[in-house]
C-alpha cells in the first residue's frame, strides 16, 4: 500500500501543479513555459532524491543482511531482526544457517563422540589381548601352573566374547535393525530369569535378591527386555558388598509399570548420575565392566517406549525401568 501511494505521488503532484499555473495564468506564453519548466525541475529533483535515499535503505539494509551472517557465523543468535525489505530473506537466512551450525555442531560433537567410542573399544581389547599374550608366555615358562593359565585364559577370551557381543547389540540397536518379537509374560518371571542369569555372581558375592511389590503382566520382546534388565541387576550386584542384598519392586498404575532395582552400594554422586548411561563411562575405573551394560539397558528400554530413571535414595541407588501405557489399553507398552 506503501509504495502504491509513493508511486502516485510525483503524477499527481505534477496535475495539481500544472492546474495551479493554468489556473493562475490560462494563457499558453513563455510564462506558463516557464512555470512548467520550474515545477518539472523541482518534481525531478525531489523524485531524484527520493530515488536516493531509497538506495541508501537498501545498501544500509544489505549491510545490516551482511552483518547478520557474520554474526551468526561468530556464534551470536540473539540478533534483532528488523522489518525491511530484506525481511523475509534475512528470516529465512537465519533460520537456515542457525539449522545448519546445529547440524555441524552436532556432528561434530558425534565425531569427537565416535573416537572416544573406538579408543575405548581398542582399550578393553588390547587390554585382553595382552593379558592372553601373557599367559600363552607363561603356559610355555611355567607348566607347572598350566591349569590356572588355562582357566586365566579362557576367562580372558569369555570377556572378549561377552564384549563383542555387547558391541554386536548396541550397533543393531543403533541402526535400527532390531525388531521387536512382543509376547505377553509377567515381570516376576522376567526377574526370576535375570536372577538365574547372574546365579553365578549371585553366589560368588553371597548377595540376596529381595522382590517384592505386585506383579503385572508386560507386554515386550522377552530376549531383548531380559538384557536390559540382567545388565541393571549386574550393576547392582557388582557396586554391593559382599553378603549384601539388592531390591527389586514391582509397581503398575494407570500411566505406567515399573521395576525398580536398589543397591546399598556406595551410591552415585550428582556428575555420576549425569553421564552413567554414557557409553564405556565407569564410575569406578578399576571395576571389571566395560561401560556398557547400563547405556544398552536405557537403549533397549527406549525401544520398548519406556525410560530409566535414577533415584538417589540416604543409602545407595535405585535404578528404575519404567514403561508408559497406552491410553486405554491397561497392559499393554507405548510403542
Amino acid at each position: 500500500m506503501a509504495k502504491a501511494l509513493k508511486t502516485l505521488i510525483l503524477p499527481l503532484a505534477y496535475f495539481f501543479g500544472t492546474c495551479i499555473v493554468l489556473y493562475f495564468n490560462p494563457r499558453f506564453d513563455w510564462i506558463t513555459v516557464l512555470w512548467l519548466l520550474v515545477m518539472t525541475i523541482i518534481i525531478g529533483f525531489f523524485h531524484y532524491f527520493e530515488h536516493k535515499r531509497e538506495e541508501v535503505k537498501i545498501l544500509e539494509d544489505i549491510d545490516r543482511l551482511v552483518a547478520l551472517l557474520h554474526n551468526l557465523d561468530e556464534h551470536k543468535e540473539s540478533l534483532p531482526l528488523k522489518d525491511d525489505i530484506f525481511g523475509a530473506l534475512r528470516d529465512e537466512i537465519y533460520k537456515i544457517l542457525v539449522s545448519q551450525r546445529q547440524i555441524r555442531d552436532e556432528a561434530i560433537k558425534a565425531k569427537e563422540q565416535l573416537k572416544r567410542n573406538m579408543e575405548d573399544i581398542t582399550h578393553q581389547i588390547k587390554t585382553a589381548l595382552t593379558a592372553v599374550l601373557l599367559f600363552l608366555e607363561l603356559l610355555k615358562s611355567d607348566p607347572e601352573h598350566s591349569q590356572e593359565y588355562q582357566e586365566r585364559l579362557r576367562q580372558e577370551v569369555e570377556r572378549l566374547y561377552e564384549f563383542s557381543d555387547l558391541l554386536l547389540k548396541l550397533s543393531s540397536l543403533d541402526a535400527g535393525a532390531v525388531v521387536l518379537n512382543k509376547t505377553s509374560f509377567t515381570a516376576k518371571e522376567l526377574v526370576l530369569d535375570a536372577e538365574l542369569s547372574l546365579e553365578y555372581l549371585i553366589r560368588q558375592k553371597d548377595i540376596s535378591i529381595e522382590v517384592s511389590g505386585d506383579d503385572f503382566i508386560l507386554s515386550a520382546d522377552r530376549v531383548w527386555l531380559l538384557q536390559a534388565l540382567i545388565n541393571v541387576v549386574k550393576n547392582a550386584l557388582e557396586v554391593s558388598s559382599r553378603g549384601g542384598k539388592v531390591s527389586v519392586f514391582l509397581n503398575q498404575n494407570a500411566i505406567f509399570q515399573s521395576i525398580k532395582v536398589r543397591d546399598y552400594g556406595p551410591g552415585l554422586t550428582r556428575e555420576e548420575q549425569l553421564k552413567v548411561f554414557e557409553r564405556f563411562y565407569k564410575s569406578n575405573p578399576r571395576s571389571s565392566g566395560f561401560g556398557i551394560g547400563l547405556s544398552l539397558a536405557q537403549s533397549i528400554v527406549k525401544q520398548h517406549g519406556g525410560e530409566i530413571l535414577i533415584h538417589s535414595p540416604a543409602q545407595g541407588c535405585e535404578f528404575e525401568l519404567r514403561f508408559y501405557l497406552q491410553a486405554g489399553k491397561g497392559e499393554r507398552l507405548a510403542n
